[in-house]
């Protein structure tokens, strides 16, 4: 399978708020062969956790979702960010998508049509429950390319969507092996049962992403990517040895292509690395807030 080896060190997100049902196609699945709970030496990290979501959170700030990459979930993916947009007076909120109802802690491996419903829905009711007039999206690897997705393909999105903020998104074609990358915090034991899942239950998502899949036709046949009213940054870092930033740059008028070398010239930062960096961190807050403040100064990120 195209991306299994690549995302092994970067992916990990919270158990689903609302999917924790198993959909009928899980009944039909196999039943797997090792502990589908959450490993202790991830959950037991330092880095792993996401704040509650908090409906009632009020703010001069659009609410902002975040949203996890391939095989991760809500409490390890974009968690970190969340905990700082919250105590920078956002509004954050983050869900797991896309997880096979046997596995519910490794995310965004169905159809990636089927979790950009899910997605859209999430964003209602964001929207909704805040009173938020818009909404900005915020995505790492698997969850940029939904940033951008969602608002193109779920009718309704791109108008309630201010600011789309994607890290190393694949939008023209994943051409990187593996994925069990972004498992990174929980260890050799999380990433040899992500890869034991993909195994065993599949990967929709990655097929979707590859050259010539769903997703890579979608944004192919698409006027635009990026929808009218919809103010969208792909940040990228020239060390991104998964995701390369050919791969992630959208040339289409009134979007911010940045490099991470281009305002921090040391940081090596890798793909797994974006989500943690504050050098990456210091762009989101630029493109949320259409400013260049340094928020964060430059630092050197994980290089995987």
């Amino acid at each position: 399978m195209l991306l299994l080896q690549a995302f092994c060190l970067l992916s990990a997100n919270a158990l689903p708020s609302a999917s924790a049902d198993r959909r009928a196609s899980d009944l039909d699945l196999p039943k797997l062969p090792f502990d589908t709970g959450i490993p202790d030496a991830l959950r037991l990290n330092e880095l792993y956790g996401a704040p509650a979501n908090d409906f009632a959170c009020k703010s001069k700030r659009n609410p902002v979702v975040l949203l996890h990459g391939l095989s991760a979930n809500r409490e390890v993916d974009l968690n970190m960010l969340q905990w700082e947009l919250n105590r920078r007076g956002y509004c954050a909120f983050s869900q797991t998508y896309g997880a096979h109802g046997a596995v519910s802690w490794i995310g965004g491996l169905r159809s990636m049509a089927d979790s950009a419903k899910d997605i859209a829905a999430f964003i209602r009711e964001v929207k909704d429950k805040t009173g938020a007039r818009k909404v900005d999206l915020v995505g790492h690897s698997e969850g940029g390319v939904q940033a951008l997705y969602v608002p193109m393909a779920q009718a309704g999105i791109s108008g309630i969507v201010e600011h789309v903020v994607a890290l190393g998104p694949a939008v023209h074609g994943a051409r990187y092996f593996g994925f069990t990358d972004l498992w990174y915090i929980g260890g050799e034991a999380t990433r040899k049962i992500a890869k034991l899942v993909v195994d065993t239950l599949g990967c929709p998502a990655c097929e979707d992403m590859a050259t010539d899949g769903a997703i890579y036709k979608a944004f192919k046949s698409a006027k635009k990517i990026v929808q009218d009213g919809n103010k969208a940054t792909v940040i990228m870092s020239r060390s991104d040895t998964l995701v390369a930033p050919d791969v992630s740059k959208i040339e289409e008028k009134g979007v911010n292509n940045v490099y991470v070398q281009d305002i921090c010239p040391d940081d090596k930062v890798g793909h797994a690395g974006l989500m943690w960096d504050k050098s990456v961190w210091r762009l989101i807050f630029n493109a949320l807030e259409e400013n260049k403040d340094e928020v964060f100064k430059c630092e050197k990120g994980l290089e995987v």
